[in-house]
């Protein structure tokens, strides 16, 4: 009689969920599926703690569950009642999974996982034509270049953390090595500017916090160093968006090929800001900006070369939001924003390879897209899986036990 273990049941469910995020797009319903009964048998093995994890973490329940809530106001209330519960779903999910799997495990078969996705992508010869430059971008088995380039970035980030993972072997570091090399191909190949430059920061910005915790300093001078980087950061870009307003600014888009709009970006975050002022406090909705009829998202369409009804959205996290939610969701992101802020620098144990680092990476990368995509918050995607895993990862120290596990076959 084979006895399936605890751990290798974990497994088996990690790779389901991953796949059927990873493969969302392109397996639609089927993928989404696999995904829901993954994590719906994930949580009933933790029932037990359930409650607790909820509990522990409601600030980051709280956008989804204003999503649901905002199907009372949107102008498509059933289209905005599904996403707001599958994005609550996708949110449990990967809090649930990210609390019990052990790091190890988790990065591992998130490797696993990626390098399938990437492997796909970079022998793919699907390539769309963007309307605005002209260029030929590789989509892959995704349905854009940012898409793909944000997956791109997050398998570069998997396998920098198992190849310095300590726990592991020599031969598991080197398939991590292969991640990277395989990874940042794609991110290539997307020709995403703002992806590349991103990932490559993160990396560097990762690698700089964490030897400045190592630094012992006594606690008035971190404390005075930490508002010093923080004002230095704010300084930075506040002189980014003045250099962006400029004919400079231009001239080197137009020298590297690309367009000085940042793609059409600056005529989409200004209907945007319209539509705040129009709708402030609650918003349009969750997900009712870009439907068939609705004059603003014809508009931008129309603007952009795309097909009505295309998957679009305000490239601005804190305008898509505020869009979408209004001033009040804008002000729980910002919450949510500095309470991870708090959370890493009160962290002690930031290893690079640890899901601590990985924690730091995931979340550097996301804050960072925060001005030029809106990658938060969106159901079924890995973006909003790995940002849910990463808050658990810097609020959790230990992996949560579960009720006695062991089935036979």
């Amino acid at each position: 009689m084979l006895k399936i273990s605890k751990q290798m049941t974990e497994k088996v469910l990690l790779f389901i969920c991953l796949m059927g995020i990873l493969f969302n797009i392109l397996f639609g319903t089927i993928a989404a599926l696999s995904f829901l009964i993954g994590g719906v048998l994930f949580c009933l093995c933790y029932e037990n703690k359930l409650l607790d994890l909820l509990i522990n973490n409601k600030l980051l329940l709280a956008i989804p569950l204003l999503a649901i809530i905002s199907s009372i106001w949107s102008d498509i209330p059933l289209t905005t009642l599904r996403g707001g519960i599958q994005l609550l779903l996708t949110t449990l999910f990967a809090m649930v999974i990210a609390a019990v799997v052990r790091f190890e495990s988790f990065i591992k078969i998130s490797g696993i996982c990626f390098f399938i996705t990437m492997f796909l992508c970079f022998v793919s010869d699907r390539y769309v034509i963007n309307g605005l430059t002209g260029e030929h971008n590789l989509i892959g088995i995704f349905n854009s270049k940012n898409f793909l380039s944000m997956n791109a970035a997050f398998s570069f980030f998997v396998g920098c953390t198992i190849y310095r993972n300590d726990n592991f072997t020599k031969k598991v570091k080197l398939f991590g090595l292969a991640l990277i090399i395989l990874s940042f191909s794609v991110l290539l190949k997307t020709k995403s500017l703002g992806s590349i430059v991103t990932a490559v920061l993160v990396l560097m910005l990762s690698l700089l916090y964490i030897f400045y915790q190592k630094i012992k300093l006594l606690k008035l001078i971190r404390s005075q160093l930490n508002w010093f980087i923080i004002l230095s950061f704010l300084m930075l870009v506040f002189g980014l968006i003045v250099i962006g307003n400029t004919s400079t600014f231009d001239n080197v888009m137009y020298d590297l090929g690309k367009d000085p709009t940042l793609t059409g970006r600056t005529f989409i975050w200004s209907r945007g800001l319209e539509s705040v002022t129009e709708n402030p406090i609650f918003g349009l909705g969750f997900q009712s900006a870009f439907y068939v009829g609705n004059p603003l998202a014809e508009e931008i369409w129309e603007f952009a070369h795309v097909p009505s009804g295309a998957g679009f959205n305000f490239h601005n996290m804190y305008i898509d939001i505020t869009v979408e939610m209004g001033l009040l969701g804008g002000f729980i992101f910002i919450l949510l924003l500095g309470k991870f802020i708090r959370l890493l620098a009160n962290n002690k144990k930031l290893e690079f390879g640890s899901k601590e680092g990985f924690a730091l990476m995931v979340f550097l990368y996301m804050f960072l897209q925060t001005f030029l995509e809106a990658g938060w918050f969106s159901q079924f995607t890995i973006s909003h899986f790995l940002i849910c895993a990463a808050w658990i990862y810097l609020k959790q120290t230990t992996e949560l036990k579960s009720i006695k596990l062991r089935w036979n076959v």
